[in-house]
């Protein structure tokens, strides 16, 4: 009873932390491709020889050192790679979510997905959406004093100015 009520806490609780896990494979698995682009490149035009033990001080014993770096790195990338901000305005919702879903349509988003509380945007191309591995997704959710805005730290951090600006200076 003990171990089925821990495992219903745990899916229930983890929906966050399956996220951030699944974040932190995907950012490993970037990482693990981007390096052996770069060793392949630096084969395919002779500025490194094809073995592995001139490659790499150590040889083969070096790629899982590096990967348990990649494996570092990529568990606490999703912490600081990921970030909610707030934008305190005066504003009516259905006037927020209007000035919204333009000011994000003009940066190239869409929405994606509309709950009563909140909104969803997703990159609209699809290269842009494999250069940010599919993690491109922007969520607006209203809140007592304004809006929270959670996504990529950069996207947001640049949304959520443009945003803000364009929010409060109607106000004038």
């Amino acid at each position: 009873m003990y171990i089925c009520r821990s495992i219903g806490i745990f899916t229930h609780y983890n929906n966050d932390a399956m996220k951030y896990f699944i974040r932190s494979v995907k950012y490993f698995i970037y990482f693990s491709i981007l390096c052996t682009l770069i060793v392949y490149a630096l084969v395919l035009t002779g500025m490194a020889s094809g073995d592995i033990n001139e490659i790499f001080e150590g040889g083969y014993d070096a790629i899982w050192k590096i990967a348990v770096f990649f494996a570092l790195v990529a568990a606490v990338y999703p912490k600081f790679g990921f970030v909610s901000r707030n934008i305190e305005t005066g504003k009516d919702w259905n006037e927020v979510k209007d000035t919204a879903i333009e000011y994000l349509r003009a940066a190239r988003y869409i929405p994606e997905h509309e709950d009563g509380d909140s909104m969803t945007f997703r990159f609209s191309s699809m290269s842009g959406r494999l250069l940010k591995m599919f993690e491109d997704r922007i969520t607006i959710t209203r809140t007592d004093s304004g809006i929270t805005m959670d996504g990529l730290r950069k996207d947001v951090f640049r949304m959520a100015s443009g945003l803000e600006y364009r929010l409060n200076s109607n106000e004038e």
